[in-house]
């Protein structure tokens, strides 16, 4: 199979683009609008940038070529707490993802409990394992739709003591980290197991 992008539908280069871009981590993203809303919302396509300092980058669509809650509210509120999702939250990490009102909370939506952020407006999720505060470092439109790109810079990250291993440090297993797949699937970890690089 081969694929020349400039004669390919959109409809059919974006399903094909989802099922071969895996597995991805979903970023869980609360932030908070100018009138002091909550909102909630996954994406997928999100990723490290660099750890010095640590940055990481957020890819959003658009809706009916509007801004969604999350990049509009950090456009204009320039926080942000990102978590990480495991598979015990899935269902309700999905229900975040519906089409609501701006004037919607989906914490409450979802049946979601708040915490009382460090550095940042926005609240965090109380059974999220791993929450990291964030503020807007950069905001670039990409591609011809256009979409979302946001690069948020971490803060502050808080670690729940229950996922540590011996040494102190995040256990893949006990995170049980939920990843995207193409159409509605969605995936975990089954196993994992080291590969030494070469000197």
């Amino acid at each position: 199979m081969e694929i020349k992008i400039a004669d390919t539908e959109l409809k059919e280069i974006t399903s094909i683009f989802y099922r071969i871009l895996i597995p991805r981590p979903i970023a869980w993203v609360s932030t908070i609008s100018k009138k002091g809303i909550d909102n909630l919302a996954p994406f997928s396509f999100y990723g490290g940038v660099t750890a010095n300092p640590p940055i990481v980058s957020l890819g959003i669509g658009k809706r009916n070529g509007k801004h969604k809650d999350t990049a509009q509210n950090l456009l204009d509120t320039k926080e942000c707490v990102i978590h990480l999702t495991n598979v015990e939250l899935s269902e309700k990490m999905v229900m975040t993802s519906a089409d609501l009102p701006p004037e919607a909370d989906e914490f409450e939506v979802a049946g979601i409990s708040k915490l009382k952020s460090t550095d940042v407006k926005p609240s965090r999720i109380k059974e999220a394992h791993i929450a990291m505060e964030g503020r807007l470092y950069h905001h670039i439109e990409v591609g011809n739709t256009p979409g979302d790109m946001i690069l948020v810079e971490i803060i502050r990250i808080h670690i729940d003591d229950s996922i540590l291993d011996n040494n102190g440090k995040p256990d893949v297993a006990k995170i049980d980290p939920l990843a995207r797949l193409g159409g509605r699937k969605y995936a975990s970890l089954n196993e994992a197991w080291d590969i030494i690089r070469p000197n």
